[in-house]
């Protein structure tokens, strides 16, 4: 069984739909090809994630109220004389403004909430990336601390070429890279560390145009920045305090063009 066979029939897999001849078969599989065994692993926490919470956003504090004060202005603005006739358009302006209102306010909101949800649970499937590497023991594929050996090892096992930056003389030595899969996605993790904390670095092409800002999320205790730069789609989360990775993050940005004191 291939990689292509095998990430086709995993879910049925995780389900116990299988037969005994499939699944042992997708069990030497795993047990030879790395990549498809972090996928599974990837598919194990994300069944395990959804189970143990509800699939649902939370609305910010304060839409609903909101969104029931402007039906009620609109509403207000509507003459307490006006009166329904028939063969005259006048009143329906009056009549659908405070569905207008409502329907723009709708329209605003729901894409806000929807790409805040999406970014939410990335974030928490990076923190489970992250948790996952310093549980298993796995944290690199390529052990070293050499930028030009850590580059070089992705080639042919990845669809882009990862920036690799040394960040040693700045405090945060590199000490390898791995495969890791995200949004079912391979994608590279460098990984670094700062005194005894380590930091993963996660990187995949970018679907945007244009840099994004740096957004800085807490999960579970673990700090976390994603921006992207470039072509490229950057998720940095460690234990760290948020100043040191913060300090990571820009000189990662720079290109650790100004050495800082460790």
């Amino acid at each position: 069984m291939n990689c292509k066979e095998t990430q086709e029939v995993i879910h049925a897999y995780l389900d116990g739909e299988l037969d005994l001849v499939h699944n042992l078969a997708i069990e030497r599989h795993l047990n030879d090809c790395p990549a498809c065994a972090q996928s599974f692993r990837v598919q194990q926490s994300l069944r395990t994630t959804m189970a143990s919470r509800p699939i649902y956003f939370e609305a910010p504090e304060g839409l609903e109220k909101r969104l029931r004060s402007a039906v009620r202005q609109a509403s207000k603005a509507e003459s307490p004389r006006w009166k329904w006739r028939w063969g005259t358009n006048r009143g329906w302006p009056r009549l659908l403004a405070p569905l207008a209102v409502a329907a723009l306010v709708v329209l605003i909101a729901v894409p806000i909430l929807m790409h805040s949800s999406t970014e939410d649970r990335l974030a928490q499937e990076i923190v489970s990336g992250h948790v996952r590497s310093l549980m298993a023991d796995h944290l690199t594929d390529v052990p070293s601390t050499d930028q030009h050996t850590v580059k070089p090892w992705f080639n042919g096992k990845l669809p882009f070429s990862p920036p690799v930056t040394d960040l040693a003389a700045q405090g945060f030595p590199l000490i390898g890279g791995r495969l890791d899969y995200m949004e079912n996605h391979p994608v590279a993790a460098l990984v670094y560390q700062r005194r005894k904390h380590f930091i993963n670095l996660f990187i995949w092409p970018s679907t945007r145009n244009s840099s994004a800002a740096e957004d800085f999320r807490t999960k579970q205790g673990y700090n976390a920045i994603h921006w992207s730069q470039g072509a490229m789609e950057y998720w940095a989360v460690s234990d760290v305090n948020k100043g040191d990775l913060g300090d990571f993050v820009q000189l990662l940005k720079s290109g650790a063009s100004r050495p800082s004191p460790p």
